[in-house]
């Protein structure tokens, strides 16, 4: 494996994980990393195609993030990185684009055919999915002028190093490998765009001074369980006591309904404002006993 490889390979996964590389557009099971240093087996979704053999130099695009099985969003094993790919304009205006947007990117690669692709790497793993397409959508807001297609975790990036096998076949090249993003500074970046904030978040009406950067990685597990198999019974206090401990980490209020707010359901016994009222009271409380403990 090429050094160029290996620190791509390495600014976007971690040891273990298995990825998902192809030579073409269409999809394939995953691998492990280890065995792209030798003949490489693609299993298809499709039982009527036979599994194919290629090697490194074959490989023309690999997952962005770690994926375990055929190359789908349900398959993600890790949310950490977006895709950023730029297809208007030349490469120099592609590439002003993005410097005057100050997003904090991890590298950018050249496609070998009219545009330059960006990945953004976090240090740390988003919870699940719907954190990540929430995210992903901020982006896309506010760089309007990227490719607003891509909105899968399971999305490829050109593997540099090799040429590309249609449009201008030219060869796929590292730009600029910088390594991964601080979850702060990208939280900081987006939180600098309120005005391009996903809709669903708008709908809450809620004050513009609650924000907020929240750290995932802080959140207990049985929260996230909890939060998972969903909440049906004793909402109000279910909601609340889930509020408070996350307001415990530290989160201020915007962060706290940002994160929250993709595991409500709105119930005809439950609205919404029913909800905010009790996700408000909870940072409230919290917050009023670490004042007096002040």
């Amino acid at each position: 494996m090429t050094e160029n490889s290996l620190n791509f390979l390495n600014l976007l996964f971690n040891p273990g994980e298995t990825i998902c590389v192809s030579p073409n557009k269409f999809g394939y099971h995953s691998v492990e990393q280890s065995a792209l240093e030798g003949e490489i087996q693609l299993i298809s979704p499709n039982e009527k195609y036979k599994p194919i053999t290629i090697l490194e130099e074959d490989i023309t695009l690999v997952s962005i993030n770690p994926i375990n099985g055929f190359r789908r969003d349900e398959n993600v094993t890790a949310f950490r990185t977006f895709l950023i790919e730029m297809d208007t304009g030349s490469l120099e205006e592609q590439k002003k684009y993005i410097e005057n947007s100050h997003i904090p990117v991890s590298c950018c690669i050249f496609s070998g055919n009219k545009s330059l692709h960006y990945a953004i790497v976090l240090d740390t793993d988003l919870p699940d999915i719907s954190v990540w397409r929430f995210y992903n959508n901020w982006i896309l807001n506010i760089l309007s002028r990227a490719d607003q297609q891509v909105k899968n975790p399971s999305r490829s990036i050109r593997f540099p190093g090799n040429r590309r096998k249609d449009g201008k076949q030219l060869i796929q090249a590292i730009v600029e490998i910088k390594g991964r993003v601080k979850n702060e500074n990208f939280f900081k970046w987006v939180y600098s765009h309120p005005d391009k904030k996903p809709q669903k978040e708008k709908k809450l009406n809620l004050s513009s001074c609650y924000q907020g950067t929240p750290d995932f990685s802080k959140i207990p597990k049985d929260i996230i369980k909890q939060l998972h198999e969903g909440i049906s019974e004793d909402r109000n206090k279910t909601w609340f006591h889930i509020a408070c401990r996350i307001a415990e980490l530290g989160f201020e209020m915007g962060g706290i309904v940002n994160y929250l707010e993709r595991y409500f359901q709105e119930d005809h016994d439950f609205k919404r404002k029913e909800w905010e009222s009790c996700v408000k009271s909870a940072f409230k409380r919290v917050r009023n006993l670490d004042l007096q403990g002040d």
